[in-house]
């Protein structure tokens, strides 16, 4: 049966087929092992800091149910599209499409909340790092300001 399954279809004996299977060694299934659990570690410290974002979550849900109703009037809207006369069914089909929009906005609306939380963490960590670098100098004393004639005599030497 499967001789001329494999003629009907133009595919390769089994045996062929199992021949030219590559099997990864071990140190080659260990390094894969390793990236992907350094990906997930990136990504579950991602997620760590997400969480200690407060709002985030309602935000989250807020447009994850948005999406659902706006799927779901989607649904009705086509079904009722197709019930009626067709002069009635552009305008239904078209706020069919309009629900179909709405949804991927909000499911757009969270994924752009996230990768701004992400920026805003990643230039406040960059804020430390410069503050932490910036820690030996003192600019706590005595600060004059000059205006920019004075500030290009002084350069001058007058």
């Amino acid at each position: 049966m499967t001789r001329k399954l494999e003629e009907e279809f133009n595919l390769p004996s089994m045996e062929e087929a199992l021949e030219a299977e590559n099997v990864p060694t071990i140190a080659e299934t260990k390094q894969e092992i390793e990236v992907v659990s350094n990906g997930l570690t990136i990504a579950e410290k991602i997620n760590d800091a997400f969480k200690e974002i407060r709002g985030l979550g309602d935000h989250e849900t807020e447009m994850d149910d948005i999406s659902s109703k706006a799927l779901d009037s989607y649904a009705q809207l086509m079904s009722l599209g197709m019930n009626v006369s067709d002069m009635a069914a552009g305008k239904i089909f078209a706020e069919a499409s309009n629900m179909l929009k709405i949804a991927l906005e909000a499911k757009d609306t969270k994924t752009k909340a996230k990768l701004q939380q992400l920026d805003l963490m990643m230039k406040k960590a960059r804020l430390d790092k410069t503050k932490n670098q910036n820690e030996g100098y003192d600019d706590s004393g005595p600060t004059a300001v000059y205006d920019r004639n004075e500030l290009l005599r002084i350069m001058k030497g007058e």
